[in-house]
């Protein structure tokens, strides 16, 4: 691999001159530059982005923390924002935390110790006081913090009341609904579930959440546990949860032949992909991840440039798509 000198030699010029260019970081004369990007090409020279980013204190390289980069929500998230993030010149580092919390505090320190502009955080699993003293401009996708860190999330509380309206035509009597264990109120997605709950009871709707660890299983595990839920409680005619799950309670009522959506009615929450690798259409309440995305992006860069940012606290609104399934 060429180096910086190598360059610098071929071109006829100080090694200085060579940064001087590739930094951008003064005035080069137009023919000199000329022979230096030639002398690049020739070489085949790549320069260390590391290096530049730290002559710049700039790396160009967003870092974004996900429970689970198999999971389609998270995945189609790091997908959008790596689009808006790469037509803004920057790069993206997708990493996991399995559901680990000390896995995720080794990544903050990680964060903090290396050339990373600014960090997107769609876990939350650590006390608040690690992301309020986090040293870089940092983004919260769906737990409240305080006023100073924003926070970017769909409008869930609508998308809950969405869905208990949507049960509500269904003239529905009892409806199941599956949420992530341990959720609290600082975290805003629980808003839809309460909001679910307080509709359907106001209309003598009975409900039964279920918390599980949503990580812990795969498509069949997901079968498995709606066919014993459907199993265990014959007369749940309603079940609202999250893309992959809604695929496996349409699999499940068929194999104990139950009718959809006469005798369960179905509403997936997210609008992946998955909910359109179905021969039937799923009734959907979808978040808009490019909006989404974008909003998340423009904000953290915004922060990482020390811009102001006119609202920190985003909600995006979700929207309700009809399928066959209710």
């Amino acid at each position: 691999m060429s180096t910086i000198r190598e360059v610098a030699k071929r071109a006829g010029v100080a090694v200085c001159t060579v940064s001087r260019v590739l930094n951008n970081s003064a005035y080069v004369a137009p023919e000199t530059k000329e022979r230096i990007e030639k002398a690049m090409e020739e070489l085949n020279y790549i320069p260390n982005e590391l290096a530049r980013g730290m002559f710049k204190q700039k790396a160009g390289i967003i870092a974004i923390l996900v429970p689970n980069i198999k999971h389609p929500f998270f995945s189609s998230l790091a997908n959008h924002i790596e689009q808006y993030l790469y037509e803004k010149g920057y790069k993206l580092m997708l990493c996991s935390t399995a559901g680990d919390v000390e896995r995720e505090k080794a990544y903050m320190r990680f964060f903090e110790s290396n050339m990373v502009d600014g960090v997107i955080m769609a876990v939350s699993n650590i006390e608040k006081e690690y992301y309020e003293n986090f040293n870089k401009p940092i983004i919260m996708l769906d737990y409240f913090v305080n006023d100073n860190i924003p926070l970017v999330v769909s409008d869930h509380k609508t998308g809950g009341r969405l869905a208990a309206q949507e049960f509500i035509n269904n003239h529905c009597k009892y409806v199941v609904h599956l949420c992530d264990e341990g959720m609290v109120n600082d975290v805003i997605s629980y808003q839809g579930h309460l909001e679910l709950e307080r509709i359907l009871h106001e209309n003598n709707i009975k409900t039964r959440k279920v918390e599980i660890k949503w990580n812990t299983f795969d498509f069949l595990g997901f079968k498995n546990l709606a066919q014993t839920i459907l199993e265990y409680y014959p007369e749940i005619d309603g079940v609202m949860c999250a893309d992959i799950p809604a695929v496996a309670f349409l699999n499940a009522a068929s194999s104990l032949n139950k009718k959809v959506p006469d005798d369960l009615a179905i509403v997936a929450y997210d609008g992946t992909y998955i909910t359109n690798m179905q021969e039937r259409k799923i009734t959907t309440i979808m978040q808009q991840f490019e909006k989404f995305s974008k909003t998340v992006v423009d904000i953290l860069i915004k922060k990482i440039n020390k811009e102001p940012v006119e609202n920190i606290n985003i909600r995006i609104p979700v929207i309700f798509e009809k399928g066959d399934t209710t």
